[in-house]
């Protein structure tokens, strides 16, 4: 019985020229599919999110997001990007693991309370103050003075 073996090979040696369009290209280090579109061209098949093993940590400088670029024309839709490169495109600094607000659109992200009560995305005037609980669930928020003014 006869037998169809695909061209096979380390991802760092995938053809550059030569190639046909149509010709399935399968690396054997990575497990990455691509076809020739071309003699010297070629696209990424994306492979099934759902068959791929959980990331057991994030390394945020070298470890990759794949995002589908709607934007894109024509071509090769999908796109990587560092996740500290994400999280910035979101103002999300990159040394943070905690979700933060930002007061307007495009605004430097921040802890609602900040570090201390006095550096957050809210700060109060002299006439209240606010504590945290201790296991960081919820602040209350206290006046000091209601003062109903004068006429």
């Amino acid at each position: 019985m006869a037998r169809l073996q695909l061209k096979r090979g380390l991802k760092a040696n995938l053809p550059s020229t030569g190639m046909l369009a149509g010709e399935p290209l399968v690396t054997t280090d990575r497990g990455t599919l691509h076809v020739a579109t071309g003699t010297t061209s070629k696209l990424p098949v994306v492979p099934a999110i759902d068959d791929l093993t959980t990331l057991a940590s994030v390394d945020g400088t070298s470890d990759l997001v794949l995002i589908h670029d709607a934007s894109e024309a024509a071509g090769q839709k999908e796109k990587k990007i560092t996740f500290n490169a994400f999280k910035t495109a979101l103002n999300i600094p990159s040394s943070s693991t905690d979700e933060k607000v930002a007061v307007v659109s495009g605004g430097t992200a921040g802890y609602l309370w900040g570090t201390d009560g006095n550096d957050g995305v809210i700060r109060l005037n002299s006439s209240l103050s606010w504590s945290k609980d201790a296991g960081n669930g919820y602040v209350t928020i206290a006046v000091e003075t209601v003062d109903g003014g004068s006429f």
